[in-house]
C-alpha cells in the first residue's frame, strides 16, 4: 500500500481507517502525540500546515507561536484554532486582529471569539471581492 499522507505514521492509525473517522481525530491525535513526546521535530511541522493549509502568512504566526509560547501553549492554541476552524488565510486575519500579539489572541479566543470570528469573515468577503472570486469561495468561521 502505498502512503497517502494520512499521518498514520503519527497517530498510530492505519491507513485503511475511514475517512471520516481519520478526519475526526486526525488532528487531535497529532496534538496528543506532539505532548507526550520529546520527538516534536516531525510533529509539530505536520501541526503548523495542517493549520496553515500551506498559507505562508498564517505559516509564520504558527511557527512564531511556537517559538514564542512553548509546547502547551502552543498545542492549546492548536487545539482551539482547530475547533474554531480558523485555518489557512484565517490565522493570519486573526493575528492581523490582534496586532500580531500572541497573548492578544489566546486572550481574544477564550473571551470576545465573536468578534474576532466576524473579522476573519469579513476578511473573507473582502478578498473574494478584490480578488474576483465567486461568494464563499473562501470558507466562513462563524458559527
Amino acid at each position: 500500500m502505498s502512503c497517502q499522507s494520512c499521518s498514520g505514521c503519527f497517530t498510530n492509525n492505519s491507513c485503511s481507517t475511514k475517512v471520516t473517522v481519520k478526519e475526526k481525530t486526525r488532528f487531535q491525535d497529532l496534538l496528543n502525540a506532539a505532548s507526550n513526546s520529546s520527538h516534536d521535530d516531525h510533529l509539530i511541522p505536520t501541526i503548523v500546515v495542517e493549520l496553515s493549509k500551506n498559507v505562508y502568512a498564517s505559516h509564520n504566526v504558527l511557527i512564531k507561536a511556537f517559538d514564542t509560547l512553548g509546547l502547551s501553549a502552543f498545542l492549546e492554541l492548536s487545539r482551539v484554532l482547530y475547533q474554531l476552524k480558523l485555518t489557512g488565510e484565517h490565522i493570519a486575519w486573526a493575528d492581523e486582529y490582534c496586532q500580531s500579539n500572541l497573548d492578544l489572541l489566546m486572550h481574544t479566543l477564550q473571551t470576545d471569539k465573536q468578534k474576532l470570528l466576524a473579522y476573519c469573515d469579513d476578511q473573507a468577503e473582502l478578498h473574494e471581492l478584490f480578488r474576483s472570486l465567486a461568494p464563499h469561495t473562501i470558507p466562513r468561521v462563524s458559527q
